[in-house]
């Protein structure tokens, strides 16, 4: 199968509130989840929540939280069954900040040097 994505994925496996997003309205019930991994067009997202193709979600996670609290928006571009009760997500970011890219891609760049410039992608 062909390599579709665009950028260097890196795995991350730390905790994140993930919720259902209305544009008209503010995040709400936050859903404790896992980010296997994260790159500068979206991450992948573990967590027992259902959620559809084409939703779009919002998170947080603080390494690049502006603000303090704005979350991470993105939609819903796949799914999978992982375990009995998680799946994976494929998330694809929606209007990233020029701050939350230089924060994702900081984050990419100091794993892939810890890692020889091996990870993903």
């Amino acid at each position: 199968m062909k390599e579709r994505r665009k950028h260097c994925r890196v795995a991350v496996n730390k905790r994140v509130w993930i919720c259902n997003f209305d544009e008209t309205a503010s995040p709400a019930d936050p859903k404790d989840c896992l980010i296997v991994d994260i790159s500068e067009g979206g991450a992948c997202i573990q967590c027992s929540a259902r959620y559809e193709e084409g939703q779009p979600i919002a998170f947080t996670y603080q390494d690049f939280m502006e603000d303090g609290l704005r979350p991470v928006i993105g939609v819903v571009m796949w799914s999978r069954q992982y375990s009995e009760t998680d799946r994976r997500y494929g998330i694809k970011f929606l209007g990233l900040s020029t701050q939350m890219l230089r924060r994702i891609q900081s984050i990419v760049v100091q794993t892939t040097e810890g890692k020889g410039g091996s990870a993903g992608v």
